[in-house]
């Protein structure tokens, strides 16, 4: 049975415009990387096993999103974090090995006598992965680990590995919430509420929810088209 964990609470520079998405059944981090802010934020908790390094450290045009070491006994860990499905991990994950292990980075923190381990934690993976892995002269130091969030209670809680870690961010567009009420009284760009207008009606609402989804996404900017 999954262990509860005491309730994390955020940095402040982690509460504004932190948020979780319910789209297709499920919750997910509305970014890759609100995720690694989330695993950062806590860490220690998550992995009292381990020191972190370093974020996203980079390395002749790799950058591998957690460079840390075990506590007992400086091995190296790489984690790379995923917020979906990715077919390319196990690849990836060796360019992070062989650059680390070329340049001995942090070579007073790691041992690098000992093999290094490396982590993808990922919602699902794809079947290509278990078959590099299998292929891989590297197999036993590589671990897919699936993580999952799951809201039955007013907190949602982030899973991983049989135990559970609370999520204080707000969970946007889930059916019948407040937020999605809210959305029906939301002021539209004229352009966008002549294609609203267009629309049946019962399908007004499910489009200012999906539009509202893609428009939390960083770097996503609405525009209109001639056509």
């Amino acid at each position: 049975m999954p262990k509860n964990i005491p309730s994390l609470k955020p940095k402040e520079s982690d509460k504004a415009n932190r948020k979780l998405i319910y789209i297709g059944g499920e919750i997910r981090f509305q970014s890759e990387q609100d995720l690694e802010d989330y695993i950062e934020a806590y860490f220690d908790i998550i992995f009292p096993e381990l020191v972190l390094i370093k974020r996203q450290h980079s390395l002749q045009m790799q950058r591998c999103d957690l460079l840390c070491c075990s506590k007992l006994d400086k091995q190296a860990v790489i984690i790379e974090l995923k917020n979906e499905e990715d077919r390319g991990l196990v690849s990836q994950l060796l360019r992070y090995r062989k650059n680390i292990l070329q340049n001995q980075s942090f070579a007073d923190k790691i041992d690098y006598s000992l093999p290094i381990k490396l982590i993808a934690i990922a919602p699902t993976f794809h079947e290509d992965n278990y078959t590099e892995k299998e292929a891989s002269k590297f197999e036993d130091d590589i671990y897919f680990w699936k993580f999952h969030i799951e809201y039955q209670t007013t907190t949602p809680k982030f899973q991983l590995e049989d135990k559970n870690y609370d999520i204080l961010y707000p969970v946007f567009g889930l059916p019948g919430s407040s937020q999605n009420k809210d959305l029906r009284g939301t002021v539209l760009p004229a352009f966008t509420h002549n294609f609203e207008s267009k629309l049946p009606v019962d399908a007004r609402q499910n489009f200012r929810i999906i539009r509202e989804l893609f428009m939390a996404q960083p770097k996503v900017k609405e525009m209109v088209s001639p056509t």
